[in-house]
């Protein structure tokens, strides 16, 4: 483009708002703009090519303008200094408050607020440090033309974005809020650390299902581009989003909608319904099979063979190792789903946590009920016992007394004690407060139910119910998720919650407790 016409086509307006500024008047502005106008187009239509184009014309303007006030303040001629009009004369530090109109300012820095960083960084040197093209090279290490052609493509980015209409996204003021259930071992603090604020929260729910580029996600929040751009950046290292061959962004999990949830609560209910009794009293015929293995009775055991036998029904139904299958790169192999807010159950539901530490000849297994649903105290002062006393719950199990423990050691018991995880028995002796299984009785457990014509019965149900639920997924799903479909579509299954809550309503169960649990050891290695 030569100077003639890149003046033409982008200096007029410009020159007109800084007449407007300076002369007050609409009539006087277009008479001033004019003469600008005029000279400058003479100077360059004779062939006269400025090496800096922009400086040249503001010259221009700042001395057509003092002419301007010399003729219309009736000084004169020669009399007057410059210098008397300091004050409205564009100096080179304020070109950008002087000729820039303040609505066209504003979009200006809309602008370069939602465009690339390698753009917006050569743009502000550019304009707002004032470097050289060649100054620009030397900072970025980037050649001289490449500066250049990211100037001129900068400026068509701004000039097309200042011409259009551009709105924020709903989630800019009104942030959604969702809840997460991840799974697996998470030792670098991931995915919890990453979406404990509403920004990062905001940026996965946009991008779920909808491919989005940086500039659509910044826009959608609100957010500035430098911001954003980090934003993303930590959630990509995190894995919780990815960048698809088209440069395009896509949340790595999957958020359930709520009509999602709604349909397989609906399932889950019917599903409870039907089998809730034939559940509990399989538990009952599972419970006097542990008995005949050796599992010492527990308080409430009923209520853990009932959650037993739910999570085997399950454990046989979805492919093994399926809470726990992810590789991820900070070592973990956690895997994460979203659930939207505003689900709605025909039944209150009832959340149970399953915690196993350790290797398995050393684990303490649990239930948990919501405290809200009714099922009374929790029997113990935290969901399971720090790794490092279990050995003293083995010693405990296999019968150590009181006077045989170290004082060292008895401290950790009577911790133990404190946290109702041991209690004292009738005669002063120790026991532990759980279900106990010892020398892999509970796998044999396993294998014996599986024996049972009622399990079976019951299997081909939870079969026919987990296939219901992975038609409702899919329809919310997409292709992109294919390879962890198996995973979403077990954390989605509502059976031990609605069945935990119709044994408390249908009177089932009875006692006031809220946590069921087992210890789970081998009685070949040596106490500490």
């Amino acid at each position: 483009m030569t100077p003639i016409e890149t003046f033409t086509n982008e200096y007029p307006g410009r020159l007109y708002y800084y007449a407007l500024k300076k002369t007050g008047s609409e009539q006087d502005a277009a008479d001033l703009a004019a003469d600008i106008c005029y000279e400058a187009a003479c100077a360059l239509l004779r062939g006269l090519a400025p090496q800096d184009l922009d400086a040249w014309v503001w010259a221009v303007a700042r001395n057509r303008w003092a002419r301007w006030a010399r003729k219309n303040y009736y000084r004169a001629p020669g009399t007057e200094d410059l210098a008397d009009y300091a004050e409205e004369l564009a100096s080179e530090d304020d070109v950008e408050a002087n000729v820039v109109h303040a609505e066209e300012l504003a979009l200006i820095r809309r602008e370069l607020a939602f465009i690339r960083t390698d753009y917006r960084q050569i743009l502000v040197a550019h304009y707002f440090e004032e470097m050289s093209v060649a100054e620009i090279s030397r900072r970025f290490g980037i050649p001289i033309g490449t500066v250049k052609t990211k100037l001129q493509s900068s400026r068509r980015f701004v000039k097309e974005g200042m011409n259009m209409a551009k709105q924020f996204g709903t989630r800019s003021f009104q942030p959604e809020t969702f809840g997460f259930v991840a799974s697996g071992n998470q030792p670098g603090g991931l995915p919890w650390s990453a979406i404990r604020r509403k920004i990062p929260v905001n940026i996965l729910c946009t991008a779920h299902n909808n491919p989005c580029t940086l500039e659509e996600l910044s826009m959608e929040m609100g957010v500035a581009m430098p911001y954003m751009e980090e934003e993303v950046s930590l959630l990509e290292d995190g894995e919780l989003i990815r960048r698809l061959e088209n440069g395009r962004y896509i949340t790595n999990f999957f958020i359930s909608p709520k009509e999602c949830q709604n349909e397989i609560n609906e399932l889950s209910c019917r599903f409870a319904e039907v089998h809730y009794r034939a559940v509990w009293e399989l538990a009952g015929e599972v419970r006097a099979l542990a008995a005949a293995r050796g599992a010492v009775p527990a308080i409430d055991e009923q209520m853990y063979f009932a959650f037993f036998v739910e999570q085997q029904l399950g454990g046989d139904v979805l492919p093994p190792n399926i809470f726990g299958h992810f590789s991820r790169r900070d070592g973990g192999d956690w895997g994460l789903i979203g659930h939207e807010r505003g689900s709605v159950c025909r039944l209150a539901g009832t959340f149970f946590n399953n915690n196993g530490i350790g290797d398995g000849d050393l684990m303490w297994d649990g239930y948990q009920a919501h405290p809200n649903s009714g099922y009374g105290d929790r029997p113990y002062a935290q969901d399971c016992p720090d790794y490092g006393t279990l050995r003293y719950l083995r010693a405990v199990a296999l019968g150590r007394g009181e006077k045989e423990f170290s004082a060292e050691e008895w401290d950790a018991v009577e911790n133990l004690l404190k946290q109702g995880f041991c209690v004292r028995t009738e005669n002063g002796g120790l026991s532990v407060a759980a279900v106990l299984f010892a020398d892999g009785a509970r796998e044999e457990l396993r294998k014996e139910i599986r024996g049972l014509a009622a399990y079976q019965v019951l299997l081909e149900a939870e079969r026919a119910h987990v296939g219901d639920v992975r038609e409702v997924v899919a329809r919310y799903s997409v292709p992109y998720l294919a390879d962890d479909f198996d995973y979403y579509v077990a954390m989605s299954v509502k059976d031990r919650e609605i069945l935990a809550q119709l044994w408390k309503d249908k009177g089932l169960y009875t006692g006031g407790k809220q946590q069921f649990c087992a210890l789970i050891y081998r009685t070949g290695q040596t106490p500490a």
